[in-house]
Formats: C-alpha cells, structure tokens, sequence
C-alpha cells in the first residue's frame, strides 16, 4: 500500500507545476495575486496603463467574480480580475469596466473569439440587471493576455472590434474592445513608449525570472510575485486548486462520454424505430443509468 501511495505521489509532483517555478500568467499565481485588493489592483493598473496609453482612474477591483449563465441550465464565467474605473476627477473620458483574463490553454484557441464574445454578453447581461439602461451601459474592454499567439502574426498586440462591413468607412461603436496580448509577441512598427512599456511586461508575465526583470515596472512585479510565493499556506491552497482542477477534468470528460451515449441512443431510436429501452439495452446501458438518459431524451 505504501509503495503504491508513493507511486502516486510521484506522478501527482509530474503534473503539478512547482510552486516556485510558477509565472504570472499562471492561472493560480495571478488568482493569488489578484485576491490581494491592494497587490491586486495595483498589477491590474500596470497591464492597463501601457495598453490604454494613458493613466488610470479611481478602480474599484474584485478578483474571481462569477458571472451567472441567463438561465438555471446556461454556461456561467468566473473572471479573474474585474474592474470598474470612474472618472476621478481629472478628466477621463473613457472610463469603463475591465476584465483582465490569463491564458496558457492554447488547446482552446480556436474557440478563443467565441469565448470572448461569450464573456462580453453575459458581462453586459450582468451590468443590465444591475439597473442600467442601454444608453448608459459603460465601455468594456476585455484582455486576454496569452503564451500562444492566437492568430499567427507574432505580435504583441492584437485588438478585434466590430465594423459596419457594408461602410467600413462608417464608424461603429458599440463600447467593446477585445484585446489580445501575446507574451512573446514582437513590437508594432515605430512603437512609442508604452509599447515597449507593455513589452517588457508581457515578457516578464510570461517567464517571471530575473532575467526579465527590466525597468521598475517589472522589479515592482516581481517583488510583488515573490512576496506572493512565500505567503502562509499558498501551498495548501495550490493543493486544493490543483485537486479541484482534476476534479473539473474529470467531470467534463464524463460528461462528453454521457453526451456521445445520448446521442447513440438517439440515433439507434431514430435509425432503427426503436424504443429508449431497447436502443439502451443494445447499447448495453446499465440499468442504474437509463432513467438518468430517458429525462434527457
């Protein structure tokens, strides 16, 4: 028994990326981050400076607000920094809300854009219930910052709007911008100074080492990254993340096998006029599952 649990262990400390190895863009180091109002904020104001080019208002923060699906059965988000910016005072113009989103899953990059939108509506959804009327509906600027290019042309930046296809000359806007930022991604032509800003920054939440701790932005974010790693009990929280993390993996996969069932069953009924129970029956469907497929059929 004890060989087996070392065993185990052994493969656990294979998947698991080492605490102290971690980079910023790591979902759970960025999460731990960001639950620090103050340490929070103040990243969040880093990666949205050089990108707006210009200062940023009063903010007020919240890191994993979830965001309910329309409906009991709808597909909900949790995002990992939401912001909402007012004018302070000063003469901004363009507050609006923020969500800052990091992203290593590149296996799902080809969904990324409809996964975007997906996160605007139910984020607009969301600021309608609260009381908002269209008019009044503030600016949403949406960044995912990624470690794959999403759209193969080595940049840094890459921004999607929504034009009037018909009159492009038209201007069309609705208050979105979808922003993408790619970690290793190279510098636009005749880049001014928030460009290499954002740079430097990319870099550095990409790879978090010294090596690329290059202006004070950077050295503040890395004091910021270490003092995160050596807080009390980040190791048992990494853990249970880890282990729900699996647990999620799990679930979904056998969810999709359940969905492929549903959908021989249906085939057999229709391919063959057959009855649930007997299309279940060959498709050899353990008693204890088929009232479980009848309530979806």
């Amino acid at each position: 028994m004890k060989e087996k649990l070392n065993e185990g262990q052994m493969e656990t400390s294979r998947q698991m990326k080492p605490l102290e190895d971690m980079d910023v863009i790591d979902n759970f180091l960025f999460t731990e981050m960001a639950y620090n109002e103050e340490t929070g904020s103040e990243v969040c104001r880093m990666i949205l400076e050089p990108v707006l080019k210009r200062r940023i208002g009063e903010v007020s923060f919240t890191a994993q607000k979830t965001v309910p699906g329309i409906s009991e059965t709808g597909h909900g988000i949790r995002m990992d920094a939401f912001l909402t910016e007012s004018d302070d005072g000063t003469g901004i113009t363009d507050a609006g809300v923020y969500d800052i989103e990091p992203d290593r899953n590149e296996s799902k990059k080809k969904v990324l854009p409809k996964r975007v939108r997906y996160y605007g509506d139910l984020i607009d959804v969301q600021l309608l219930n609260a009381g908002v009327d269209y008019d009044a509906l503030p600016k949403l600027v949406i960044i995912f910052i990624l470690s794959y290019d999403p759209f193969g042309r080595n940049a840094m930046y890459y921004e999607a709007g929504t034009v009037l296809k018909t009159h492009p000359e038209v201007r069309y806007d609705d208050g979105i911008r979808r922003i993408y930022l790619y970690t290793g991604g190279e510098l636009p032509d005749d880049p001014d100074e928030f460009d290499k800003r954002l740079q430097k920054l990319l870099r550095y939440i990409g790879r978090s080492t010294e090596d690329n701790v290059t202006d004070d932005a950077t050295k503040r974010l890395d004091e910021i990254v270490r003092s995160t790693k050596k807080k009390k009990d980040i190791g048992v929280r990494y853990m249970k993340s880890w282990e729900r993390e699996q647990e999620l993996i799990a679930e979904g996969k056998a969810e999709g096998k359940a969905e492929e069932k549903l959908t021989d069953i249906k085939n057999l009924m229709s391919s063959m006029k057959w009855t649930a129970t007997q299309a279940m029956e060959a498709l050899k469907i353990p008693e204890g599952d088929r009232t479980k497929y009848s309530a979806l059929l």
